[in-house]
C-alpha cells in the first residue's frame, strides 16, 4: 500500500533522515517512535507528501507522490490519506460539526453529501455532543476526536497522526488509543502514527524505532 525508498532529508546541512525504507500493508496500523530530534515527524510529513524529501521516493498505491501536481496532491490529501496534525488545526471560529466538514466544503460540495459518513463518523467516534461547541468549549479527547472524524470523512485509506496523544491526560490516552484501533480493524483503514509514548505505541501492530534519522527496529 504505502513504500519508502531510500529517503534522506536534511535541514540547514543537518540530515534529518538517513536512507530511510519501509513498506506498509493495507491493515496495518504502524507506530513510529523516537526522541525528539530523531526525524520521526518529519518522516511522517514525507509519507504523507506534505514535505519533499531530498531524495528517495514515496509510493501510495503504486502512484510516486512526488510525481503528482499540486492539485492531485491536494486531492490526494482529502480523499485517500487523512492526515491529523498536532496542533490539530481545528478553526476555532467553526464549529465541531462545521469542522469535521470542512474538507467537504472545500471540494465544493454540501453537508447533505456526507449525511450517511457524518452519521456512521457520530457514532463510531461519540462527538454528537460537540457538534455545535467551538474548539475551545471542547475537552482536548473532544478536539482529538473532532480532528479524527475529518480525516476520515472521504474514507481514506491511510490515517496518518503525528503525536494523537501528545496533551491527553491518561484517560483520554485511552479513549484515542481504542478509537485509533476500532478505526483500524472495523472500517479497514491503515493507521500510521508517531508517538514519544510506549503506552500509545502498543496499540500498534509494528513498532518503528528511529535513532538519529535511521530506522534501528521493525
Amino acid at each position: 500500500m504505502l513504500i519508502a525508498k531510500n529517503l534522506y532529508k536534511s535541514y540547514k546541512n543537518r540530515e534529518i533522515l538517513h536512507d530511510v525504507s519501509l513498506a506498509v500493508k493495507a491493515g496495518d496500523f504502524v507506530s513510529i517512535m523516537g526522541e525528539s530530534g530523531s526525524g520521526k515527524s518529519t518522516l511522517l510529513a514525507v509519507l504523507a507528501g506534505n514535505l519533499a524529501p531530498d531524495s528517495g521516493t514515496v509510493l501510495l498505491d503504486g502512484q510516486d507522490l512526488a510525481a503528482l501536481s499540486e492539485r492531485d496532491m491536494a486531492a490526494l490529501r482529502r480523499t485517500k490519506l487523512g492526515f491529523v496534525y498536532q496542533s490539530l488545526n481545528l478553526i476555532p471560529t467553526l464549529t465541531g460539526r462545521d469542522n469535521i466538514l470542512l474538507p467537504l466544503y472545500l471540494g465544493g460540495k454540501r453537508a447533505g453529501d456526507a449525511a450517511e459518513k457524518l452519521n456512521e463518523l457520530t457514532e463510531l467516534l461519540g462527538i454528537a455532543g460537540v457538534f455545535d461547541a467551538f474548539p475551545a468549549e471542547m475537552s482536548g479527547g473532544e478536539q482529538q476526536r473532532v480532528a479524527i472524524a475529518r480525516s476520515l470523512l472521504y474514507d481514506p485509506a491511510v490515517l496518518m497522526l503525528d503525536e494523537p496523544t501528545g496533551s491527553l491526560d491518561s484517560a483520554s490516552t485511552r479513549q484515542v488509543m481504542e478509537l485509533l484501533t476500532r478505526i483500524n480493524r472495523e472500517l479497514g483503514v491503515c493507521v500510521i502514527q508517531v508517538t514519544h509514548s510506549r503506552e500509545a505505541a502498543a496499540y500498534g501492530n509494528r513498532i518503528l524505532t528511529l535513532v538519529d534519522g535511521r530506522i534501528s527496529a521493525q
